[in-house]
């Protein structure tokens, strides 16, 4: 055991992280100041990044527990997610203390910056990829170039991994399958009573509800050639959960899916927010590095980047209470 004296500096590295804020402008002769701004705002996003990560992989090894149970573990994903989204909404107000630079005063050090870029930010890439998005739905930023071209060998072989990794959509869909595996008595039956629910709203609804869609999601068959990612099954746990969320059985898992809801939103909140951050800053210009500024950073915030898209979509298919079945129609008696 070491008898190293532990105190505030050095436990948080104290001298290392302070010292690390090395300013381009100054090094080149002519120092400008709010250059010390935007280093410490993007190591805050890094630093947060980092914890995000941690959290998410906490979460995706609770949900991969050979002895999972949902109230025995529920609990302790809600509090994780809580904290990812939290850490969220924080980082997307750092965008507010950037917008205090004016942009003629970037434009007085962004010079020096020459090939670096936020592009390059291997964590936030890594954190794309351990939420869900998948490779074919990513933009290039320039022709025939992949995202992982941005960085060197080591962090090339890290982000690739990453994609072939356990992620928080096939965890999530994982244990959605085995919700609706654990819940519905027979399939026929579940299908034959939604079926009756949607056609007795129909009646009364009239055009107020997009019957194919309803017929396309009752359809396995169907449900699997529409494209969807999530399975069949994880789709149905999924919907089971929504429409009858009051159960005290479904209170946790509802939790669950609004809270990963929310996460996949504000990744969304945060890509916008920061195309608007850079066309304030650059207008059409090109971006610092290797991107195209905001023309590149526009094609990524759109709904192919949300991963858990279908999980927005189900509000589509809910049904008004008074059409639900009464009782446990749909469950397994224990």
């Amino acid at each position: 055991m070491s008898d190293r004296e532990v105190t505030y500096d050095s436990y948080l590295a104290l001298d290392r992280l302070l010292h690390c804020q090395e300013l381009e402008s100054e090094k080149a002769g002519g120092k400008v100041h709010d250059e010390h701004l935007f280093i410490i705002v993007h190591q805050a996003f890094e630093l947060w990044f980092k914890q995000i990560r941690e959290d998410l992989h906490s979460i995706i090894e609770t949900f991969q527990k050979s002895d999972f149970e949902d109230r025995r573990h529920c609990a302790g994903i809600t509090s994780k997610l809580g904290r990812v989204i939290l850490i969220q909404k924080l980082i997307i107000g750092h965008f507010e203390i950037m917008e205090t630079m004016p942009p003629a005063t970037f434009l007085n050090f962004k010079k020096y910056l020459r090939s670096g870029s936020g592009f390059q930010s291997l964590q936030f890439r890594l954190i794309e990829n351990t939420i869900g998005l998948q490779r074919g739905t990513r933009k290039s930023h320039k022709e025939g170039k992949d995202y992982t071209d941005a960085f060197d060998e080591k962090q090339k072989k890290e982000a690739l991994k990453s994609e072939k990794g356990p992620c928080l959509f096939t965890v999530v869909e994982s244990w959605l399958e085995n919700v609706f595996k654990k819940y519905v008595n027979d399939r026929k039956i579940y299908i034959d009573e939604l079926h009756k629910m949607v056609v007795t709203w129909w009646q009364d609804a009239k055009d107020h509800c997009d019957r194919e869609a309803f017929m396309e999601i009752l359809d396995e068959t169907k449900y699997k050639d529409s494209g969807r990612r999530f399975s069949y099954e994880a789709f149905h746990g999924a919907l089971l959960i929504s429409l009858h969320q009051e159960e005290p059985e479904f209170q946790k898992g509802y939790e669950i899916i609004k809270l990963v809801m929310d996460v996949d939103a504000l990744v969304s909140k945060w890509r916008h927010t920061h195309v608007l951050m850079v066309h304030r800053m650059l207008g059409k210009k090109s971006g610092t590095g290797v991107t195209s500024g905001y023309d590149y950073l526009k094609k990524t915030n759109d709904d192919a980047y949300r991963v858990f898209i279908e999980l927005f979509n189900m509000a589509a298919f809910l049904i008004p209470y008074e059409y639900k079945p009464r009782g446990k129609t749909l469950y397994k008696q224990n």
